[in-house]
């Protein structure tokens, strides 16, 4: 009898594991996110196991901003890298859109409230958030889904939404608060194609400017020059607005079409080194 309830009390004491803990789930699953990848396409299984189980991490903690920008951060990996189909991309990035946007109340209780928080600029935005860590992942992966989201439900609905302001507010907060190597060149990279692809619409987004792209994905590239997504993004704009550079959008083009990606981004750099050399092959024909 005596063994029987030692046996009960040692279980009842034994600390959680990550089966217990899906937080420890979907890590475990991210870290396996590449597994059965073709040429930069990834298997569904590993990602949205990961997603369910932040998910399910998120239904427990609520409140809980790390268990936010991971999920964001695995919503994107999933509507990136394993589907094409139009519908499954804007149910998977309008998911991310509701993250982001429940991220940012969960921030805006430091500050007063969400129409406070939404009228705050960049630089108060960063003085109110520098000493919490989760803010510049929950911007940054924020302002990757806001363009994600805008790309798969069209310019109008990206103008009505703010889209192009919420990213130039989003990125300029990450330049604000993180390191410059974050996400390796994230802040200026999430710029620098903003001012790239945003179309310039009058009263909406005047304010994009393709020189500033080049300007920033230049300096991504020089923070950050072992990102390929730094240099891709960097020959897509020189070729777009400064047709003279064409050579130099070459040369990185073909550098990134024999790149051999990183064992920590198998994926990530499969997929942006097929995606150069279709680039590469449109401009030398």
């Amino acid at each position: 009898m005596r063994s029987v309830i030692a046996l009960l009390i040692g279980l009842l004491t034994v600390p959680a594991t990550a089966q217990d803990d899906p937080l420890a789930r979907g890590d475990a699953a991210w870290a396996r996110r590449a597994e059965g990848q073709e040429n930069g396409r990834a298997a569904v299984a590993p990602i949205s196991e990961a997603v369910d189980a932040y998910e399910e991490a998120l239904r427990r903690q609520p409140e809980n901003l790390e268990v936010m920008w991971k999920l964001l951060r695995a919503l994107y990996f999933r509507g990136e890298f394993t589907t094409d189909d139009p519908d499954a991309k804007q149910e998977i990035f309008d998911r991310g859109r509701q993250v982001s946007e429940a991220s940012l109340d969960r921030l805006a209780a430091r500050v007063g409230g969400r129409e406070k928080l939404d009228e705050m600029t960049p630089e108060e935005l960063c003085e109110a958030f520098r000493e919490v860590p989760e803010a510049v992942p929950i911007y940054y992966w924020g302002g990757v889904h806001w363009g994600l989201w805008g790309e798969v439900f069209g310019k109008i609905a990206a103008a009505r939404q703010g889209v192009g302001q919420r990213i130039r507010d989003d990125s300029l907060v990450v330049i604000g608060l993180a390191p410059p190597e974050y996400e390796d060149a994230g802040g200026y990279r999430l710029l620098g194609r903003l001012h790239t692809v945003a179309p310039k619409i009058p009263f909406f987004t005047g304010w994009i400017d393709r020189e500033t792209a080049i300007r920033e994905l230049r300096r991504a590239v020089e923070i950050g020059p072992d990102e390929p997504y730094n240099a891709f993004y960097l020959a897509d704009a020189l070729l777009q607005y400064q047709k003279n550079r064409k050579h130099e959008a070459i040369k990185l083009l073909r550098e990134l079409s024999a790149l051999e990606p990183r064992p920590r981004k198998l994926v990530e750099d499969s997929n942006i080194r097929e995606r150069a050399r279709a680039l590469l092959w449109s401009v030398s024909k």
